[in-house]
């Protein structure tokens, strides 16, 4: 049997603000329990990654304008979820956001209408993020170093 790869891409929007470097994450309304979460999303067929990761930024967060992108890394894994195995990117950039805010995801996914709150926390205080969302998160901490 042949098993579909699912293409995904994940968004660690950072900034400098007070001297500590800072990540843009959000907590999904209804489902906190997942814990902290980071835009990203499924790669669509023929879809160039950094589009991908500029939709994806956009359906789930609103931010428009990103700077910096750079690729991190990349992991393999097999998603139950799915039961599909996914390729993720990882990648780190720069946007401008508020301090918290709250947007309605608009996507032709499954996921049009979530809601997610948005908020920047300490690099150094964040704790793991859900599933493999966090594979890379490592890498971001030793960039700012």
């Amino acid at each position: 049997m042949k098993v579909d790869m699912v293409y995904k891409v994940t968004a660690y929007i950072t900034r400098i603000h007070k001297g500590k470097l800072q990540l843009l994450v959000f907590r999904e309304q209804d489902y906190e329990h997942y814990g902290l979460q980071v835009p990203g999303g499924t790669v669509e067929e023929n879809e160039p990654l950094l589009d991908a990761l500029r939709r994806e930024i956009i359906e789930e967060s609103g931010i428009q304008e990103v700077d910096n992108i750079s690729l991190l890394g990349e992991h393999n894994y097999y998603s139950e979820t799915l039961k599909q195995q996914v390729h993720r990117y990882y990648y780190q950039l720069e946007a401008s956001a508020p301090e918290a805010f709250t947007h309605v995801v608009q996507s032709n996914d499954e996921d049009n209408g979530w809601i997610f709150h948005y908020f920047w926390i300490d690099m150094e205080a964040c704790p793991p993020l859900y599933s493999y969302l966090g594979e890379h998160l490592d890498k971001v901490r030793q960039l700012a170093r």
